[in-house]
């Protein structure tokens, strides 16, 4: 098997990694780690290693979740085994510890897909350097010392193709060049004008990488192999479902979890005992409020809903109420019956509002509420 560049660098970074280094610059993903997440950290580590003036700094791309969730991302580990990196070659957040390198040594801290740090990990928050995102910024950073890159396209990693190709594009071969193509596709709902995610830089982008790769491509081919294999859960129990893409915001004591399933929340809402695991998972991650958001993709026709739970009534009311009424109805909700306890359950009629247009929703209304 060759050994593209891409895969010799990760090799490389785990043995120069275990010499424990005086200076670590880490390239880290947000908490959800979806295919975006994962491939813009992996490549603009790769970027950030070609161009490093110093060979003592050791540039780490870290995935922002336990090592024991890894196998939960089931896209991930579909599309990076298909170019044979493999887990032991990946570096998870639990194998870093990132406080002990900012106490013994240097640390630089570059956030990609996603520009502001959990609150767990505000203890970082001077060591970030770079950040590159794909969303509206919810507040600006005080002081970043390489800038910020913030663009509203459909996948970070068509930011990411335009820096290497703006600074080292000889680092596109078929390796990096496949990984981001498919990532943007997956992202951009394989560029569907219908899904409303997609922007012209993303198709500029899959355009530049496009004659990277084997004229033999299919676009539409490896749209379906992805969604199929995020779409694959045969194996997840229900809770797994729920730490399988997840996002975490808080306020004082309040708490809230936004888990998006590959499937509807009507079909989630069916699997046995799924009340109970519901009730479970948020005792298990002390969450408040559990927002889970579903969606189907059958050719270009694309279905969300979404579910709130939560065991405090006037918690979930509220909270439905906020969504319901948000920016004049944005969200275009439709109730649906719901047989579980502390469950409200409503049809989304605009498909465009994704993760990243609720998630906002909820942190205003968590920083609105006098609770």
């Amino acid at each position: 098997m060759e050994m593209f560049p891409l895969l010799r660098y990760l090799n490389a970074t785990r043995e120069t990694l275990e010499s424990q280094p005086a200076r670590l610059h880490v390239v880290l993903g947000n908490e959800a780690c979806d295919l975006d997440s994962a491939v813009s950290a992996l490549v603009y580590a790769f970027l950030l290693y070609s161009l490093r003036k110093d060979s003592t700094e050791v540039v780490l791309p870290v995935l922002n979740i336990p090592k024991r969730d890894y196998p939960l991302k089931t896209e991930v580990v579909f599309w990076l085994e298909k170019h044979n990196i493999l887990p032991e070659m990946l570096f998870f957040r639990d194998e870093v510890d990132l406080q002990h390198q900012r106490e013994t040594g240097e640390l630089q801290l570059t956030l990609v897909d996603h520009h502001q740090l959990a609150p767990s990990d505000s203890f970082l928050d001077a060591s970030v350097v770079f950040i590159l995102d794909h969303r509206k910024l919810e507040r600006h950073p005080q002081s970043v010392p390489g800038g910020i890159v913030v663009e509203m396209v459909g996948s970070c990693c068509t930011l990411v193709t335009e820096q290497v190709l703006a600074r080292n594009p000889a680092l596109l071969d078929s390796v990096t060049a496949s990984l981001l193509y498919g990532t943007i596709i997956l992202d951009t709902v394989n560029l569907n004008e219908a899904a409303k995610r997609v922007t012209p830089k993303d198709v500029d982008m899959i355009g530049r990488l496009q004659p990277l790769l084997s004229s033999s491509i299919n676009r539409s081919e490896i749209f379906q192999q992805l969604t199929n294999a995020k779409a694959n859960v045969s194996g997840l129990t229900s809770d797994q479902l729920l730490r399988k893409d997840v996002k975490v915001t808080s306020a004082g004591d309040l708490k809230v979890g936004v888990a998006s399933v590959p499937m509807m929340v009507k079909e989630y809402l069916q699997r046995p005992e799924v009340g109970e695991t519901l009730s479970e998972h948020c005792s298990s991650e002390d969450y408040s409020v559990l927002v889970i958001m579903g969606i189907s993709i059958t050719g270009e026709v694309v279905h969300r809903d979404i579910a709130i739970y939560s065991p405090q009534d006037h918690l979930r009311n509220q909270l439905v109420v906020y969504l319901r009424d948000a920016q004049g109805e944005v969200l275009q909700l439709l109730p649906f019956d719901s047989d579980i306890v502390g469950c409200s359950a409503f049809l989304q009629r605009n498909i465009a509002a994704s993760r990243k247009v609720v998630l906002p929703l909820i942190k205003e209304w968590l920083a609105k509420e006098n609770f």
